[in-house]
């Protein structure tokens, strides 16, 4: 604003004519990637199932009965493939229908069970056992119900067990095939083609059944529809590859994969939303990063800025992580979850500038951009340059005052930030920065305080002697407050980085930085409370949905041991 003769006017900054104002209406830089054609396909192909399967369930003689357009139909189709019947045709009919077998399905998932075990990718596995254990007594009691009995008149060639329609063997091979195709092959033209042989394979084992004798078309039909539309809309909607990606480099999952299309998003939204023309783009700080992708990403005048790049993946881990504290300890202090990415975001923005405001060393704020509206934003810092990670360089003096001031300033503030350990303190020169907010919290209890000395205090005597340390926090804190940091400090309140580091050295530092603090009793953390006591109700209560389904089907419970 400036001051006229007639009053105030506007004044356009210059480097405000950069932006671009996206218009209501215009997509987001990376819009949502719906769902492609294929998928529709199934959609729809699934929507008429169900349709049909409704009026078999009002109308079953109608459409079961002896003499009904619907046996008429199967039956004529049949009719070729049993006039059709010779030895040869027998022995390869015989071979693909043993493919349908529980040894050879058990085998497969047991298999991609530990596979996912072993890479550690926990919601591919979570999904993958869901749908194995949620699918066959699903199909089992929509078979007795509609009670469709076998083929009259013909000589079956293979064993068979129960009613026929839908086929429950061909529904398991379609759901265990399909279920691994999205949980094990990483998506692009490989996968396709795995999606296409697995297409032929199904299709030769329901031709080898209808020609065995012992199944209809219709029921092959409808059990490769239903087995393929439950195991595509449980992966791509539960676990897009946009969001988690299948990959095998042993990359943390929280690291999204910079394509062409989400880098393209950046550039455009920093540019449009900032101001910032940005040139390049890539993983800087990986190590230490679990809960977002960290980004450096070039300009074009020459300069850096660094950015976390927020997404649904980062939102469920923060909402599972905790759900667990929750669970273990009960109400150490707010750890309620967010609603959504944008908050996420908004929040360590928030905290950052309040930090900022109180004096406290980070780096400073720049503003959010929005990649996906409601799944991916973009939180942007100034790049420090030259600064490296605690562990990784040289505590001296300053440093620690540096570091012990960092505290004071967000006890006085009334801030705290909950994730103190070597790699969120970046150290250049003599000063710090203390980076990653995300866990950051306004107006915390005493307790949280006093976990941040400790955490501070644990962090610095790594690389500096802890008698040093305390003799440059006795200026600063009084003993009492000392001594009440270590009486908090425990396994559960040591970020895991700084638990290593503490083991990885010649002392026990908990233990000496604790001789060296006033004596204090230790303070419990065990709190019961309503939302914990609700909260470990509804985790048994699923642990007793899932219990129920085995028992649904007993081979189940088999092939899982």
């Amino acid at each position: 604003m400036e001051e006229t003769p007639r009053g105030r006017r506007i004044v356009i900054k210059p480097e405000w004519a950069r932006r671009r104002r996206r218009p209501s209406g215009e997509p987001e830089p990376l819009p949502r990637r719906p769902l492609a054609g294929a998928s529709k396909f199934w959609i729809l192909l699934a929507a008429l199932v169900v349709l049909v399967v409704a009026l078999l369930l009002s109308s079953t003689s109608f459409f079961l009965g002896s003499g009904s357009w619907w046996n008429s139909l199967d039956e004529d189709v049949m009719g070729v493939f049993i006039d059709a019947r010779a030895g040869w045709l027998t022995n390869i009919a015989e071979f693909f229908d043993q493919l349908r077998s529980d040894w050879l399905i058990t085998t497969l998932r047991l298999g991609t069970i530990v596979t996912l075990v072993f890479v550690k990718r926990w919601r591919h596995l979570m999904i993958f056992v869901t749908v194995m254990l949620a699918t066959e007594p699903l199909m089992t009691g929509l078979a007795n119900r509609l009670a469709r009995p076998r083929p009259d008149g013909i000589e079956f060639l293979t064993d068979w067990a129960g009613f026929s329609f839908p086929s429950i063997p061909l529904t398991a091979l379609t759901v265990t095939l399909l279920s691994m195709a999205y949980a094990l092959v990483v998506p692009g033209l490989f996968r396709k083609w795995v999606l296409v042989g697995i297409s032929g394979v199904l299709t030769l084992v329901g031709l080898s059944r209808i020609y065995l004798g012992v199944e209809r078309p219709t029921e092959m039909a409808v059990a490769g529809i239903i087995g393929a539309t439950i195991s595509m809309l449980a992966f791509r909607l539960i676990t897009p590859d946009s969001v988690f990606p299948v990959s095998y480099d042993r990359s943390k999952a929280a690291h999204l994969e910079l394509n062409e299309a989400r880098l393209g998003a950046i550039f455009s939204g920093l540019r449009d939303q900032l101001g910032f023309e940005a040139v390049s783009a890539e993983l800087f700080g990986a190590e230490g990063s679990a809960g977002s992708t960290p980004l450096r990403i070039g300009l074009a005048d020459g300069g850096y800025i660094f950015a976390k790049l927020y997404a649904q993946n980062h939102l469920r881990s923060d909402r599972w992580y905790k759900l667990g504290r929750t669970l273990l300890y009960g109400a150490l202090e707010d750890e309620t979850s967010y609603r959504s990415v944008r908050r996420l975001a908004e929040h360590e923005d928030h905290v950052m500038r309040l930090m900022a405001a109180g004096g406290i060393p980070i780096p400073e704020p720049l503003g959010i951009v929005e990649i996906t509206h409601g799944r991916e934003y973009l939180l942007v810092t100034e790049f420090l340059d030259a600064a490296g990670e605690m562990s990784q360089s040289v505590v001296s003096e300053p440093v620690v005052d540096a570091g012990l001031q960092a505290v004071r300033a967000m006890w006085d503030s009334g801030l705290a930030h909950r994730d103190i350990k070597p790699a969120n303190i970046l150290v250049r020169n003599d000063d710090i920065y203390l980076i990653d907010h995300a866990f950051g919290e306004i107006r915390p209890s005493p307790w949280r305080q006093a976990v941040d000395l400790a955490n501070m205090m644990l962090t610095l005597s790594v690389g500096y002697p802890p008698e040093e340390v305390h003799s440059r926090a006795a200026l600063i804190f009084s003993d009492d407050e000392i001594g009440e940091a270590f009486a908090v400090a425990r396994s559960v309140t040591i970020p895991g980085e700084l638990r290593t580091a503490i083991k990885s050295g010649p002392d026990d530092l908990l233990a000496r930085n604790r001789q060296l603090a006033a004596p204090r009793q230790p303070i419990g953390i065990q709190r019961w409370t309503p939302r914990r006591i609700s909260a470990l109700v509804a985790v048994i209560g699923g642990a007793a949905v899932i219990a129920r389904l085995i028992a649904l089907n007993l081979s189940i419970v088999g092939r899982l041991l």
